[in-house]
């Protein structure tokens, strides 16, 4: 922002162009106004309103104000950063024709929520039905700045994409969708209610999301629907549908002795214990050299792949491998197959060590010290039909055990050994039916709006969004997920350069436009 100052009148948005620069003046709900430069997307803009007409145009000029915010998540120096963006986001919400907007949290400490609420144009409101979006406006850290080709938190414009933290995850899908949402409500064709739940927590565990949605429930009624877009296209050109992610677990492993401080290796090594050796012997004994799995049991309840799997498989990696040669899943040339990597990042569990670390705060090139503590970050993703408890209670097991047996067979020593362990089941699985009603709705919509003769490809993802299947549970059994990619597979989320097709994004708009146009054919509020 250039600038920000106070005012008792009624400014909304304007844009101010003269020679050498582009500014948009907005208005905020505290009375505030502030003055944005916008010079480096003008281009693209430009090209937007052409094709698209002014809500276009805003929409873009909107998202160029919203990826200035620093909202990073997690990082108690910019919770500032955070509050203002939700702030723009409530007052962008209201200006679009939102019935209510509001921040809320039951954690003070977190970032809040932005609620906002379209009524039903047509018809009474007790017979419409409910939509819930769920998004989130926080975003990862841009990383080194070095790295971006432009100023990471300013959008700009090249080549038909537009680049800035959070352009694809996930501030862009959300205004799509908020734009949508809008453009329906104006024309008078939004026959159901439509509730946003904007999240300032999804980059940091979605702390404080189910306590503040359980403790606001009736802000969000009964939903049948729950649609977000944070997800990507398998490839370049091909539209998809996200049915299925896999579930996750954290954990660390820490394992220290009783004497506090590192020794040097050439005076104590042989008469103390070394951790990290101990560390070492535990992570040897997660996976095996094929990548399988060694926790005992830990494979007993994956649901077996059955033959029309496989079938529908091979018939996705045929269409992507002539379709989508560019694309880096197709370009990579994976080892084995790309039938065999696809069933292994979406249908299969796996077990990964991130890092591990020790207690010295010596140089790395000193290798002369024994550390007094050594850890090691774990992960697990899991599948239908596996049980999150009971995952991270195998595993706890198997790594206690290892580590007894360990300590068990050392000789008598100057210290002694302990185990920390930290298992924390942080996401389920998420599995929905794509022939389901919604699915169908959604194939359509994307059918229409790309012109395609067939349907968008349905595609699983091996990561995992928390809030997805615990919407579904809390809301069940009425409420059904769906997921509407609107990037592509060269999108850059979380990594540098981040960006989204314009295309893309004005065709995503598009496609939720048909979709809630058409939605109350499918869902109901009968149970």
């Amino acid at each position: 922002s250039l600038g920000q100052i106070k005012t008792t009148g009624s400014v909304l948005a304007i844009t101010t162009i003269d020679e050498c620069d582009v500014h948009l003046v907005a208005g905020h709900a505290d009375g505030s106004v502030g003055f944005w430069d916008i010079a480096g997307i003008m281009g693209e803009v430009k090209v937007v309103e052409k094709r698209e007409g002014k809500p276009g145009r805003r929409m873009m000029q909107a998202l160029a104000q919203w990826v200035r915010f620093r909202s990073v998540s997690g990082v108690p120096e910019l919770q500032p950063e955070c509050r203002r963006a939700a702030r723009f986001l409530r007052d962008l919400m209201l200006q679009l024709g939102a019935s209510d907007a509001r921040l809320v949290s039951s954690t003070p400490t977190n970032n809040p929520i932005v609620y906002g609420r379209f009524d039903a144009t047509q018809g009474p409101l007790e017979t419409r039905p409910t939509v819930f979006v769920y998004g989130h406006y926080d975003v990862m850290p841009s990383g080194d700045d070095a790295r971006w080709e432009s100023p990471p938190f300013e959008m700009t414009g090249r080549d038909g994409y537009v680049y800035g933290r959070g352009v694809s995850d996930d501030k862009g899908p959300v205004l799509a969708t908020l734009f949508a949402v809008s453009e329906l409500h104006a024309a008078g064709l939004l026959d159901i209610s439509v509730v946003f739940c904007i999240e300032g927590e999804e980059e940091h565990g979605s702390v404080g999301l189910y306590e503040t949605i359980a403790a606001h429930r009736t802000l969000f009624g009964v939903p049948r629907l729950v649609l977000l877009s944070s997800s990507y296209w398998l490839g370049e050109s091909t539209p998809c549908l996200t049915y299925g992610m896999r579930g996750s677990i954290r954990a660390t492993v820490r394992v220290e002795t009783s004497r506090n401080a590192d020794v040097h290796s050439g005076v104590w090594g042989g008469a103390v214990n070394e951790p990290l050796t101990c560390l070492a012997h535990i992570l040897a004994q997660l996976v095996d050299p094929s990548g399988r799995v060694l926790v005992p049991g830990f494979h007993d309840e994956v649901r077996p792949v059955e033959e029309s799997e496989r079938e529908a498989m091979k018939a996705l990696v045929s269409f992507v491998s002539a379709r989508e040669k560019q694309a880096p899943v197709v370009a990579t040339k994976p080892v084995g197959g790309l039938d065999r990597q696809l069933m292994q990042r979406w249908r299969q569990p796996a077990l990964t060590i991130h890092h591990v670390d020790v207690s010295t705060v010596a140089a790395p090139s000193n290798a002369t010290l024994v550390p007094a503590a050594a850890q090691a970050s774990v992960s697990v993703r899991v599948v239908p039909d596996q049980s999150l408890e009971d995952i991270a209670d195998k595993l706890k097991s198997h790594v206690e055990e290892i580590f007894d047996t360990f300590v068990g067979k050392r000789p008598a020593m100057l210290d002694e050994l302990s185990l920390r362990l930290d298992v924390k089941p942080i996401a389920n699985w998420w599995l929905a039916d794509p022939l389901a009603p919604v699915y169908r709705a959604a194939s359509k919509a994307i059918r229409e709006e790309w012109g395609m003769d067939s349907d968008p490809l349905l595609i699983r993802e091996g990561g995992s969004i928390p809030a997805v299947p615990w919407l579904e549970s809390f809301f069940a059994p009425h409420a059904i997920a769906v997921n509407l990619p609107m990037g592509q597979s060269s999108d850059n989320a979380h990594l540098d350069n981040e960006r989204i097709s314009l295309e893309n994004l004005l065709r995503g708009r598009q496609v939720v436009w048909r979709l809630l146009r058409d939605i109350s054919k499918v869902i109901t509020t009968k149970d």
